[in-house]
């Protein structure tokens, strides 16, 4: 993900493309009522579309719960361990097979690091941003690909959330932040404004990140 900020004011700033974004992304700038109907609209055309799942751990039960929540339909998980056949009665692949479907992907893998080689290794799939119904996302943040945005969560305007992030339940998110790819944020964290989290970091639960803070890349808080 690219982040826009104008550093000489030190005021990151967004765009949303409405009419090249995926209607899946899309309707998670609208409010509630408004991103019921429009799922109601989009329901045919998503019927071909399968979301598979990396990861059959803890994390994985939270994205499916999610992605349930969101009307998304499931195809399975992957996940390279031989104990574990099915999570919610959905199947446990080794190995991912097409189906002849449009398909999309979510690493649901709480380690940055592991999550980010995950990645790397399958760039070429489609990769599923997952936000919560009851999670606030503002109009006029920006949310990056395969993040996922955990009930309670509130993400003020021109807050930019990069690439394949966690954002856990309650987090509060101010204005004029950047949270690069890869990060971790834990519940009921709190991040003020003008923040810059960088990339791969991870900030543990019930902390509270102060306004015009810097966070270099790969940092643990707590």
């Amino acid at each position: 993900m690219q982040y826009n900020c104008d550093r000489k004011n030190n005021q990151p700033y967004s765009s949303i493309n409405t009419k090249t974004i995926k209607p899946d992304i899309l309707l998670y700038f609208f409010t509630s009522h408004q991103r019921a109907s429009f799922l109601e609209s989009f329901i045919f055309a998503k019927k071909n579309t399968m979301l598979y799942i990396y990861g059959a751990t803890a994390h994985a039960k939270t994205a499916v719960d999610v992605a349930e929540d969101l009307a998304i339909e499931i195809g399975g998980l992957i996940d390279k361990s031989l104990l574990i056949e099915d999570v919610f009665d959905y199947e446990v692949q080794l190995h991912h097979e097409a189906k002849g479907t449009e398909e999309n992907f979510f690493v649901a893998v709480k380690n940055p690091g592991l999550r980010q080689r995950i990645v790397s290794e399958n760039a070429n799939w489609n990769f599923q941003t997952l936000i919560h119904p009851k999670a606030y996302v503002s109009k006029r943040a920006e949310i990056g690909e395969g993040t996922i945005i955990l009930p309670g969560a509130s993400i003020a305007p021109d807050v930019q959330i990069g690439n394949h992030c966690v954002i856990a339940g309650s987090a509060v998110i101010e204005s004029n932040t950047i949270i690069e790819d890869f990060v971790n944020i834990g519940p009921n964290v709190s991040i003020g404004a003008n923040v810059l989290v960088g990339r791969g970091s991870e900030i543990k639960a019930n902390t509270r990140i102060e306004d015009e803070e810097t966070i270099p890349k790969e940092s643990i808080i707590a």
